[in-house]
């Protein structure tokens, strides 16, 4: 009896644990940018089709550059103005150094539905800065700015109103 108990209770924590951790989001890079003067290139522009507050988002961004020194990311953070439009919010959630690159986590806290459709749209603003050198061969921190978009608006409304059910 008190096996059954125990593995009774057991399973509904399990059960209970993967109901209350949101389930992650993915971000996917729509374009790469590069800074002309330092021949850095790097994941820049990311776009999100859906994200309810509080879920968790992930993306690695990528980077690399003409010169033999390449990295490593000196840091991270929020570029101003962070997240906009004004009634949004959000946080970073956590990081991993990639060989080339870094993979973050972010959430949004706050979003505010737009219009008739229901739709959200919010931004996450980032900058990471790289050291590289310059064409004399001197060092310098190269700061590669990188947007995140949380675009809804182009799904269809009727998945917006399913969703409001």
């Amino acid at each position: 009896m008190k096996k059954t108990m125990l593995l009774f209770a057991g399973v509904m924590f399990a059960m209970s644990t993967l109901v209350a951790t949101p389930a992650h989001a993915q971000a996917v890079r729509d374009k790469s940018c590069t800074d002309a003067a330092s021949g850095v290139t790097w994941d820049c522009d990311f776009a999100l089709k859906s994200a309810s507050p509080g879920t968790p988002v992930s993306f690695s961004i990528n980077y690399s550059c003409k010169s033999d020194v390449c990295g490593p990311v000196l840091s991270f953070g929020l570029n101003d103005p962070g997240f906009t439009p004004d009634y949004s919010s959000g946080h970073l959630v956590g990081g991993s150094r990639l060989p080339n690159g870094l993979e973050l986590t972010f959430a949004f806290d706050t979003l505010k539905d737009s219009g008739a459709s229901g739709n959200a749209h919010a931004e996450a603003h980032f900058v990471m800065n790289i050291m590289t050198t310059d064409a004399s061969g001197g060092p310098v921190m190269v700061a590669c700015p990188v947007d995140v978009r949380l675009n809804e608006f182009a799904n269809k409304s009727e998945t917006a109103a399913a969703r409001k059910k």
